[in-house]
């Protein structure tokens, strides 16, 4: 798991991950000159002369056990065998839908924590389309999308087990109450108040916060958070990086709140603030995919800086209803991918750790 990263990272690629898994263990060869007979594995008949010694290839035929020569077959991944049989499949206590996996995440769904194209017909998608903006999460693309459907099948869910439903408001997610998905991705912060009202899984990514800017601007260059106090700043309302403008940068003037991302990028792009707070791999994103103008040779937009740990990371986790039953089992799926490096693979397909940007001292 990579945790604490102190740099920041960048969309690398919209293809779906497959995965990292270990192969099964070769089965024992046996020796050279002792290879089985088509009948070494035959019940001896009954006038058969017994034997003082029994022959290396004889096998009762009661025995359940296969040949240590004997090829596997539909040998369960390594992540299904990883979790414990009450956290298999069917065995599951607690889904909202019996023998299928509901899952949840906002609308809209960018890169590089979604992807897939909303026009297209995913397998198991309903008919007529997800109705998402931005990405699909049916596509199984993008690292949130691609860690869904990882943890799904360490729990023993294929693809075609999977439901999504939409969250509109970000939130709902953790707000008190019944939810209408077993866990829910989209970037949600562990923070103690949250936990009275749902539950948290282990953290599957920790996140620096960082301003982006539209160049020209004079807040491109500020390297300390004293500095960033004489600019106007804005970020999502109920976010992490809202609670840092106010809580740490603390500007003169009030921040300015907007009720997801989009908004408050439009506003950064209409001069109504001089930066917005996101995390590192969101402001990534913005500024190569939806900032970028490749028709004039200066960027359009910056990262001026990121927050150190000291000061605020996201340790981001799965939501879930308060008290549920699954939250075990989710930590177990999680555990799981970690352990075998699918975690780390996920990472590396979707999120690169190449640039370096300053930290704000």
């Amino acid at each position: 798991m990579h945790t604490r990263r102190p740099v920041t990272v960048l969309v690398v690629a919209m293809a779906l991950l497959a995965g990292c898994s270990t192969g099964a263990l070769s089965p024992t060869p046996l020796p050279p000159t002792e290879a089985p007979s088509a009948m070494a594995t035959e019940q001896p008949s009954a006038t058969a002369a017994p034997s003082d010694e029994p022959s290396p290839t004889d096998e009762p035929s009661s025995s359940d056990e296969p040949s240590p020569s004997d090829t596997p077959t539909d040998e369960p991944s390594p992540t299904a065998a990883a979790v414990s049989a009450e956290c298999q499949g069917a065995n599951l206590a607690g889904l909202k839908n019996p023998g299928r996996l509901t899952l949840s995440t906002d609308t809209p769904a960018f890169p590089p924590w979604w992807g897939g194209d909303p026009d297209t017909q995913y397998p198991n998608e309903p008919e007529g389309g997800s109705g998402w903006d931005g990405g699909d999460p049916y596509s199984q693309e993008g690292y949130e999308g691609a860690v869904a459907y990882a943890v799904a099948e360490a729990l023993g869910f294929s693809p075609d087990m999977v439901d999504w439903v939409q969250n509109v408001q970000f939130e709902l997610a953790f707000a008190p109450g019944e939810k209408p998905f077993d866990f829910h991705l989209a970037q949600i912060s562990i923070r103690p108040r949250r936990a009275e009202a749902v539950d948290f899984s282990e953290t599957y990514l920790d996140a620096n916060q960082a301003i982006l800017a539209l160049t020209p601007n004079p807040i491109v260059g500020t390297t300390t958070i004293e500095g960033l106090k004489e600019f106007r700043l804005g970020a999502q309302s109920g976010t992490t990086s809202f609670e840092l403008v106010e809580g740490v940068i603390a500007p003169n003037t009030a921040a300015s709140v907007y009720n997801d991302n989009s908004a408050a990028l439009q506003a950064l792009q209409n001069g109504q603030i001089d930066g917005l707070v996101v995390d590192s791999n969101t402001a990534i994103y913005m500024r190569d995919a939806q900032l970028e103008d490749f028709d004039t040779p200066e960027p359009e937009a910056t990262v001026v800086g990121q927050f150190a740990d000291s000061e605020q990371v996201d340790e981001v986790g799965l939501v879930l209803e308060l008290d549920s039953p699954l939250t075990d089992c989710v930590n177990e799926g999680l555990d799981a991918i970690k352990a075998n490096g699918t975690l780390d693979a996920i990472y590396d397909e979707w999120i690169s750790a190449g640039q370096e940007i300053p930290f704000f001292e």
